[in-house]
């Protein structure tokens, strides 16, 4: 019997849902649910028993608008008895060792780079508390998706998002609710199953580093001037904002886990403050940016 071409006993594929207004990406998002369905990459299996789904407490904007509400399905009562993020991301440390999930022999999977480099960091800032070593490196699977196609094939893909547009190209049903976290756990696990069982190398082809050198230039905001009602636009912005920046890796290893490749520090000390601060951003802005001041970035 064959062996998957990944080199971690178990995959832990995660999303998250965050607070939104539907106006504006100028918006202090916080997690309101966290879902992670681990995958066994020596049985092959979908450990979909083992799964870990938490509603979160946000304290920023306690009340969801009805944007966010309508979209996730998640509702204020829900809401309000749920835990605040420290404490279910106590109950998410429990869970990995009540299930003996040892962090370097695991791997995140996720859609794209957003959960981990722009939710995840933004969110651990909020609570004042570095972005944990496991959090810092992640496969994103829509990236290997990519790759095994053509590129007349990725032009050609029908959805709004990464996950319809691989669950439609690979005939995958799309599991549960769409952006209910835990469903789309789910259908990310039958999909990394898929690629798998395709014989595509799975491993950790992202993480975060703190000191990009195109952040030594200042931004160009004529560029952007649609940044806080474009998502393309925003992310621009965010990459400057965010300590922590995304990279690509093609040749991860252990040795690599939770450690910045330019400073080679880890989590307690990278990205713990912004060592490239946008100051010319901050300053060329007609508007104070809510997303930084909310997270005390200036």
């Amino acid at each position: 019997m064959y062996s998957y071409k990944c080199p971690f006993p178990y995959l832990l594929v995660l999303d998250f849902e965050t607070t939104s207004d539907g106006k504006t990406h100028d918006y202090p998002t916080e997690v309101i649910q966290f879902s992670i369905v681990p995958f066994d990459v020596r049985a092959k299996t979908i450990l979909v028993e083992r799964a870990f789904n938490e509603y979160v407490h946000p304290t920023i904007n306690p009340i969801l608008t009805k944007h966010c509400a309508d979209f996730t399905g998640i509702q204020q009562l829900t809401l309000n008895a749920a835990d605040t993020f420290p404490i279910v991301f106590q109950k998410f440390l429990g869970w990995l060792q009540n299930n003996g999930f040892e962090e370097e022999n695991c791997a995140i999977v996720c859609d794209s780079r957003q959960d981990m480099w722009r939710i995840a960091q933004y969110q651990f800032r909020l609570i004042n508390q570095p972005l944990p070593s496991l959090f810092r490196q992640w496969v994103n699977i829509k990236k290997i998706f990519d790759t095994g196609l053509e590129p007349c094939e990725k032009r050609e893909l029908i959805g709004k998002t990464n996950i319809e547009k691989m669950v439609k190209y690979l005939e995958i049903e799309q599991i549960g609710i769409a952006h209910d976290a835990l469903s789309d756990c789910l259908t990310l696990a039958n999909i990394t199953h898929r690629i798998l069982e395709w014989g595509c190398p799975v491993t950790v082809n992202e993480m975060v580093y703190c000191s990009p050198l195109w952040r030594k230039h200042p931004i160009d905001m004529s560029l952007y001037t649609d940044w806080r009602t474009n998502f393309m636009s925003a992310n621009r912005i965010f990459e400057r904002v965010l300590p922590l920046a995304v990279r690509s890796v093609s040749n991860y290893d252990k040795t690599m886990f939770g450690i910045c490749s330019y400073c080679k520090k880890g989590n307690t000390v990278c990205g713990v403050s912004h060592t490239q601060p946008p100051v010319d951003l901050y300053n060329n802005l007609p508007e104070p940016c809510v997303f930084a001041k909310c997270a005390r970035y200036y």
